[in-house]
């Protein structure tokens, strides 16, 4: 009995692990892969804006499955042409020129998620003036895979806007810069609640495992010494994270 105990505790073990290494790869994976934004139709709300490997531009907008209206002007100094409609319904308005898009579509609980896919040519810039219900939120407008915000209701990216944001590493990025800047403005008290926590691990850990083990005192004074080094480890990745 105690060994099929022995054997069901192992295999827990195992399978946590596997599973934490799997997150791991998801997380890394989508740090370091692919341009495009997670988008979840139907509970994603706002405009994304991205452009994929062949340099065409995206720009979707999805919903919250209400009657909610979208609206936006692009303008550029280079051509325009609109290479797909996705999801367009007959009463959504599309309008085209050569340098500019304009458009005016409502989403509502069937059709919750629009996307238009255009080719710009030529180009040095490109404007963007959006709307959500005919007015400006820039916290639903999400740019590149990372989400980040426009900095001014009327604004205007570049050739390499893209390209430049790959070249920023991913914790100087929305929304970890943010997280990370808010961490080490309280970095005493991130210390300090970090260590309370690693503290209560050390302890269950000595009650429900520790227990038996011959050199417990041993082994719980490397627990803390671990504990201390992942403390100061963290508080050097937001020292560095911050610009330091």
């Amino acid at each position: 009995m105690k060994e099929n105990t022995k054997k069901f505790s192992r295999l827990k073990l195992a399978g946590g692990a596997v599973l934490v290494f799997l997150c791991a790869v998801f997380l890394m994976g989508s740090l370091s892969s692919c341009s495009k934004p997670l988008i979840v139709p139907g509970a994603s709300i706002g405009f994304f804006i991205w452009k994929d490997s062949g340099s065409n531009i995206h720009i979707a907008w999805s919903g919250d499955r209400r009657n909610k209206t979208f609206s936006g002007i692009l303008k550029t100094d280079g051509v325009f042409n609109i290479l797909e409609k996705a999801g367009i319904e007959e009463q959504d308005k599309i309008n085209q020129s050569p340098k500019e898009i304009s458009f005016d579509a409502t989403l509502n609980a069937e059709d919750y998620s629009d996307e238009l896919v255009i080719s710009a040519g030529g180009y040095s810039y490109i404007d963007f003036n959006l709307k959500i219900d005919g007015t400006y939120d820039l916290a639903r407008i999400h740019l590149g895979k990372y989400l980040n915000n426009p900095p001014s209701e009327e604004f205007r990216i570049d050739i390499n806007y893209f390209e430049n944001l790959k070249k920023i590493p991913w914790y100087n990025n929305h929304p970890f810069a943010e997280f990370f800047h808010k961490l080490y403005a309280n970095k005493y008290t991130t210390f300090i609640y970090i260590y309370i926590l690693g503290i209560i691990i050390i302890e269950l850990l000595r009650i429900t495992k520790f227990g038996p083990v011959k050199r417990r005192g041993l082994l719980l004074g490397v627990s803390y010494l671990v504990l201390f080094l992942i403390d100061a480890g963290f508080f050097i990745i937001l020292w560095y994270a911050n610009g330091h």
